[in-house]
């Protein structure tokens, strides 16, 4: 992540009328991060302003996107959803802007909500539930938003914010070319699957544990800075993850306890259900979506995993050999 210049981060707290000595560190700023947050105190509460940057020759097509995105949660929110709702500028503007260098940095703000994030050890079958019937209340809502498919550039007529983007953007990321085929055979079998409004759609892209905060039974979903037209099935897959690293296996290393993904599995699906219904057949190609994610962690976080020869190996063991971890869908009895 590049640092914040102070003239940036002074133009930007200015553009919100936040004084620049309120503002404080909050978090980002990491490898895999996409900005920096910054709390500041607001009323009888906090906010959160995220700074990012966006280089000057894609500034047309990123802020269309951010502008995108931002309306998403906006709608969601609107909805009833429990998301971190985005504020208005005093100019009424969902984000602003100021030039740097070679940049466009980008700020908006966000309330501060309440809660705190799970450990991703942590075994509670309730919160599984309530995670899931977040889930499921976003890919309901999904398809009442306007845009399922793609965004739509005005002037060119180009779809953005698509799977097929983000795939493109990665292939040309990934350094392996072990690994990079293997991203290019699981392109073609995406692009077999059916796209239709029950099943795709705007989805968060990113809600792993570290994304949710929990305040008793209720959660809230975090950072929608990568969300994007996907299937459906990529949320519950992306939801696998700490289970996949922390307690079965099955992500940068072998499964070894089958059950208990196949238990988080059963939990997270009965609580989406409260929401939303999903075909069945599309749990089964869950598999193919965890190998999605698989090689997007991995090269997201190339640095650090080629630090480690071990985890690295194992890691691209898991790519290449795509072993089968869920199979049938856990709801019906079938393992």
């Amino acid at each position: 992540m590049i640092p914040v210049p102070q003239t940036v981060l002074e133009s930007l707290a200015n553009a919100f009328d936040i004084k620049i000595g309120n503002l404080n560190r909050f978090g980002g700023g990491q490898e895999s991060s996409d900005g920096i947050v910054y709390a500041f105190p607001y009323k009888n509460t906090r906010r959160l302003l995220k700074v990012m940057a966006i280089p000057i020759e894609e500034q047309r097509k990123g802020l269309l996107c951010l502008q995108e995105r931002l309306n998403f949660v906006r709608f969601l929110g609107e909805k009833g959803a429990h998301i971190v709702f985005p504020q208005f500028s005093p100019k009424g503007n969902l984000y602003e802007t100021f030039v740097h260098a070679e940049f466009v940095w980008v700020g908006y703000v966000m309330e501060l909500a309440s809660g705190r994030t799970k450990p991703e050890k942590a075994w509670d079958p309730e919160f599984f539930r309530n995670w899931g019937q977040t889930i499921g209340m976003l890919h309901r809502l999904a398809q009442e938003y306007p845009t399922w498919r793609a965004l739509i550039d005005p002037e060119t007529g180009k779809d953005l914010l698509t799977w097929l983007e983000e795939w493109e953007s990665f292939f040309h990321w990934i350094r392996d070319e072990e690994v990079k085929q293997k991203w290019v055979e699981i392109k073609q079998e995406l692009e077999s699957l059916p796209i239709t409004r029950e099943s795709f759609g705007f989805i968060h892209n990113d809600p792993h544990i570290w994304n949710l905060l929990v305040d008793g039974n209720r959660i809230t979903l975090l950072d929608f800075d990568v969300a994007n037209h996907h299937w459906f099935i990529n949320d519950i897959a992306i939801a696998c993850q700490n289970i996949l690293i922390f307690i079965s296996g099955g992500m940068n290393g072998p499964l070894y306890d089958r059950e208990k993904l196949l238990q988080f599995l059963d939990f997270f699906m009965e609580g989406y259900r409260r929401e939303n219904e999903l075909p069945a057949e599309w749990l089964e190609r869950l598999d193919l979506f965890v190998s999605y994610r698989r090689i997007l962690l991995f090269t997201v976080m190339n640095d650090w995993v080629s630090s480690n020869p071990k985890l690295h190996d194992s890691w691209k063991k898991m790519i290449l050999t795509q072993p089968v971890l869920v199979g049938k869908d856990p709801g019906s009895g079938t393992r």
